[in-house]
């Protein structure tokens, strides 16, 4: 479902795909992506990788879904340089929406 969603839309172009956690930064560094699709297995794990993308790409959001969980996650620098969060109820909408987020 997620990468479906994704490619449906219009304004939206795939620029990289990696299956090793650890390849995910490089991958940024490369791309310079405004939107990183990450999994988030445990919600603990999810920050750490957040901190080396944002320091990499600090422009970027981060959507961190969990496939067996309920939950969409955004993460952003903030203009004060803490990296915030909310999130949502998962779903296809709400993978949309979180793509074109923008009020950071």
């Amino acid at each position: 479902m997620l990468y479906n969603t994704i490619r449906e839309q219009p304004d939206v172009e795939v620029v990289g795909d990696v299956s090793d956690e650890h390849a995910i930064v490089a991958a940024v560094e490369r791309t310079n992506p405004d939107c990183v699709i990450v999994p988030l297995e445990l919600p603990a794990a999810a920050m750490p990788i957040c901190t080396q993308i944002l320091s990499k790409r600090p422009t970027a959001r981060i959507v961190a879904i969990g496939e067996a969980s309920d939950v969409v996650e955004i993460y952003w620098l903030s203009d004060e340089r803490d990296i915030r969060r909310t999130y949502t109820t998962a779903s296809r909408e709400a993978i949309v929406r979180a793509l074109h987020f923008s009020t950071c």
